[in-house]
């Protein structure tokens, strides 16, 4: 997988130690250190290591791409790792498909395990409710499928008592691990009990400063004015190191200009008294009879805080835009967000810049992205807006964002992010769970084969 180089921002291999163009080092790189399998060799060496059946009789299959119904299975198709389900009608569920192998790998191993420990409870549970039964003088079921029988001596008193005492035995250890599991099952719940209200009380607070920091700022967000013109405003902000700061715009000569960071009084034109505060723009507005634009839609106050716009389509300078959000592709290494543009002449989509970048981005687009947005969903371009089209727009040329290369790694990033949250969620074992004993049957037809996975 690429990632574009943080200092000179060409794109280079994840694994790489350096950047092969400016020498920093990959910030990126991932460096394991537990020891899950992270390839798919290593997960076949950890299912050899716990004398797992038979692929045939698990019906997990590691390395191959087994098309018979009933089956689970990753197997790599160039440079595409490739993660399915085969259902009961032989139908395939395509778990994950792309270029990380460590992500394809530990889908499987996660459902491998979990059908592991299923298997091992199955066999307990048919462990602990089968005996012998006595059919006849001398008639005793030994159990197994075959459902035969075999002819035994009446047992003597000794040997009674012997089977009697490592019954008791035995039902004891039973007991000690009902009760282990029992308290580890408590621990579980009191953790995920201290989580929630961990995360509420979060919610609370944050709530809580949101709220106490936007009535700070609306109360000192406040207007200065001894004329028509100039018009002061200002606001408090954090500064790159977490400092509140004034910052001061001036609107004079019919625009908005900015004023700097500060807090000088002197810089004013006149002293800062309670004769020419005001507390909202419309009391300027009142006291001199004027009309001022909101500084947020200034070209110059845009120009220092540029405005994210809404992941959609857009129509600006003769030419179809989509500007992409992408919440966690930065902590995968590839960082998609930004403006992409559909060029007609190779009927392919290209990503230009960051929503940030007014050099790259049209100026239609930076400083009045909510004037060009059509939609998001790619279906109505053509229903509700080809009148904004060029008339010989070929539409059947025209392809969906979603279905290229740049949304796949997006949602690829969002799907991993969820996957990863909920595996360190669920994921509390220790691998010797998994060993497998040689006295333990699979019996996989207990599975939901008509699922997705």
């Amino acid at each position: 997988m690429q990632i574009q180089c943080a200092y000179c921002k060409n794109w280079i291999e994840d694994t790489v130690d350096k950047c092969p163009y400016c020498g920093a080092a990959n910030a990126n790189l991932k460096r394991y250190a537990d020891t899950t399998p992270k390839t798919i060799a290593e997960l076949q060496q950890w299912y050899t290591d716990r004398n797992l059946p038979p692929e045939e009789t698990t019906r997990f299959f590691i390395g191959r791409n087994f098309k018979a119904p009933k089956a689970f299975g990753i197997y790599q198709e160039g440079k595409n790792f490739i993660v399915y389900k085969n259902k009961a009608d032989g139908s395939r569920a395509v778990r994950y498909k792309g270029p990380d192998e460590a992500y394809a790998v530990n889908e499987l191993y996660l459902k491998l395990k979990e059908e592991i420990l299923h298997q091992k409870a199955r066999n307990m549970a048919a462990r602990n409710s089968s005996g012998s039964v006595q059919r006849g003088p001398g008639d005793i079921y030994r159990g197994g499928s075959d459902r035969q029988y075999e002819y035994q001596k009446p047992l003597t008193e000794e040997e009674r008592a012997e089977r009697a005492r490592i019954r008791a035995e035995q039902a004891a250890r039973e007991a000690e691990e009902r009760e282990k599991r029992a308290e580890t099952f408590r621990k579980r719940r009191l953790r995920k009990r201290i989580i929630w209200l961990s995360i509420l009380g979060t919610l609370l607070i944050l709530i809580g400063s949101c709220s106490a920091v936007a009535l700070k700022n609306r109360v000192r967000g406040d207007w200065y004015a001894a004329s028509a013109d100039p018009v002061f405003w200002r606001f408090m902000k954090n500064d790159e190191q977490d400092h509140e700061v004034w910052e001061w715009w001036k609107y004079t000569k019919g625009e908005w200009v900015s004023f700097g960071e500060t807090a000088d009084k002197d810089l004013l034109p006149w002293d800062i008294t309670n004769e020419h505060h005001y507390n909202t723009k419309k009391a300027v507005e009142r006291a001199f009879g004027i009309s001022i634009p909101p500084v947020r839609d200034s070209r110059a106050y845009l120009d220092l805080h540029p405005q994210k716009p809404k992941s959609a389509y857009y129509y600006a300078a003769g030419q179809l835009w989509y500007y992409a959000t992408d919440k966690y592709g930065a902590d995968y290494g590839v960082d998609r967000n930004g403006w992409y543009y559909f060029d007609t002449d190779d009927t392919d989509w290209h990503y230009l810049a960051r929503y940030d970048d007014s050099e790259q981005v049209p100026e239609e687009l930076f400083y009045s992205s909510k004037d060009y947005e059509l939609t998001s969903n790619y279906r109505k371009l053509e229903s509700d807006y080809a009148y904004i089209f060029p008339a010989n727009f070929v539409w059947s040329e025209l392809s969906d964002f979603k279905d290229t290369d740049y949304y796949q790694d997006i949602k690829w990033a969002e799907d991993r992010h969820y996957e990863d949250n909920k595996s360190n969620s669920n994921n509390n074992y220790d691998d010797d769970d998994y060993d497998w004993d040689d006295d333990d049957d699979w019996d996989y037809n207990d599975y939901d084969w008509d699922s997705d996975w």
